[in-house]
């Protein structure tokens, strides 16, 4: 468990109780890796204080946060509602770089992310649609960010998907499969660019409804479409 590239560690007590030498405490203790993934525990620890007076840890238990069932399963008008939302926000980024440049376009980006998907949960099994190689998956909250506006070192070959000028997106599904509070859906994503320029894609998402009821995207795989046109044979050699 120490291995998993932590950075950070921020504990919250919820209550502290002192007894003697003994000293007992309840809270959360808040955990951020080197990819900024946070990971929230409920924490209670019993500590003593020996003879030499250090303080000594005796007991110690620790668990995930109680997810208690959502009120209510996820509906068809709530996942149209979370498309719909994701095709706006796209549009938004693109036209905030044009009217107000790079650093306010990576603020809204950030917002986004953190508001539509669920990298607050654990890795998102994100597959854009321009990436390839080695940073093909974005399962982290950097590499989709990377993706979607560039700016960072660490992913050269981002040079912001949300950046190319978007003015209108249209979803068009496939179908919509929905079991309990997670939701699936397949269709067609079309672009549409300032210069009226479209762009279509082939797009799987699969939603996750929260215990606050926040729809999230835990899933989301982008591929152009498959073209069966045959290669042009080579040109005879001279």
């Amino acid at each position: 468990f120490a291995l998993k590239g932590w950075r950070d560690a921020k504990i919250e007590n919820a209550a502290i109780f002192l007894h003697g030498d003994t000293a007992t405490t309840t809270g959360n203790v808040i955990l951020t890796d080197k990819d900024g993934n946070v990971t929230k525990v409920d924490k209670t620890w019993t500590f003593l204080k020996d003879a030499d007076g250090t303080m000594r840890i005796m007991a110690h238990h620790s668990s995930l946060p109680y997810l208690p069932d959502s009120p209510s399963q996820i509906t068809e008008a709530e996942v149209l509602a979370a498309q719909e939302g994701w095709g706006e926000a796209l549009v938004n980024i693109a036209t905030t770089f044009d009217n107000k440049g790079l650093p306010a376009a990576k603020t809204l980006a950030g917002e986004i992310i953190d508001a539509a998907y669920g990298y607050q949960f654990g890795p998102v099994l994100f597959k854009p649609t321009l990436a390839n190689g080695e940073q093909t998956f974005r399962t982290t909250r950097e590499g989709a960010l990377a993706y979607f506006v560039g700016d960072n070192a660490s992913y050269p070959n981002d040079s912001g998907f949300a950046l190319k000028g978007w003015r209108k997106v249209e979803i068009k599904n496939s179908a919509v499969r929905i079991e309990g509070n997670t939701a699936t859906t397949m269709g067609w994503v079309i672009m549409t660019d300032k210069n009226g320029a479209v762009t279509k894609v082939d797009k799987t998402w699969t939603f996750f409804k929260d215990a606050e009821g926040a729809m999230r995207i835990v899933s989301h795989h982008s591929s152009l479409p498959y073209d069966p046109s045959p290669a042009p044979a080579p040109a005879p050699a001279p």
